[in-house]
């Protein structure tokens, strides 16, 4: 089978299916987990949407089954935070099958299956079984590559949306009239200073550290930023050359003194 002659039933060819699925998903959608600050949880209701979109309608382009006799629910009493104990119906189920179709160039199509487990607590028995049904359906979908971002942990519920800000928010207003501009230097495609200024300022818009001053970086975190970086949008060049100007203005290393406004 040429998987490369392949499409979803709503025409989305392989590649374009990957892109899709982990694409950014609006910023309510990511949630940190309960008592888990650096772990993400993904609302299960825009996974229905984007596995609709790229598959078509559940029922039809992909769906999941399950035998009954794999659903195990048990009840366990556990301990109130305020006293006394509550039932709580824990549901594991051992193994469901999501399913997904794809139609090659002769309009033939194919059922590609995937098994998965999982499992869910509740006050009520049919929650705690939906969440074991819910549960299993995103193991499952997680292996097609739904959010990998969030599962390779470059994205999280702390990261998301923070790198569509335009480049021009990340320079801050300045404390003092900025020196007299020296003489330009020779034009360099690479090196773009962004700050007037101390570019110390610089405000990183961009992955773990976005929010803090380039100035308050390791030297290493600097050098890393204008040499091994590869900028490939305009905040990433931006940044780039924010990091090249600070290590111009500090090339020993040594980290200025603020100056009172």
């Amino acid at each position: 089978m040429d998987i490369k002659n392949h499409k979803t039933l709503t025409g989305m060819a392989l590649d374009s299916v990957a892109a899709k699925l982990d694409a950014e998903l609006p910023k309510d959608a990511y949630k940190a987990v309960p008592g888990a600050a650096d772990l993400t949880d993904i609302d299960p209701n825009y996974m229905r949407k984007i596995l609709n979109e790229v598959f078509g309608l559940c029922g039809i382009g992909w769906g999941y089954k399950y035998d009954s006799a794999d659903m195990h629910t048990e009840i366990e009493e556990r301990k109130r935070s305020s006293g006394g104990v509550r039932r709580v119906y824990v549901a594991t189920l051992r193994r469901l099958t999501f399913w997904y179709k794809l139609s090659d160039a002769d309009g033939s199509v194919v059922t590609c299956e995937i098994d998965a487990s999982g499992g869910s607590d509740n006050d009520v028995e049919a929650y705690a079984m939906k969440g074991a049904i819910t549960n299993a359906l995103g193991h499952a979908s997680s292996n097609l590559g739904f959010q990998e971002s969030v599962y390779l942990g470059k994205r999280s519920h702390k990261t998301v949306g923070k790198t569509s800000a335009p480049a021009k928010a990340a320079v801050p207003a300045a404390s003092k009239p900025a020196p007299k501009a020296a003489k330009p230097a020779p034009k360099q495609e690479a090196i773009v200073v962004p700050v007037a200024g101390d570019p110390a300022g610089f405000v990183i818009q961009i992955g773990q550290r976005a929010g803090q001053k380039l100035g308050d970086q390791d030297r290493t975190v600097i050098e890393w930023y204008a040499n091994s970086m590869k900028a490939s949008s305009d905040q990433q060049v931006t940044l780039q050359g924010a990091a090249r100007s600070l290590l111009s203005a500090r090339p020993n290393g040594h980290k200025p003194e603020p100056v009172a406004g």
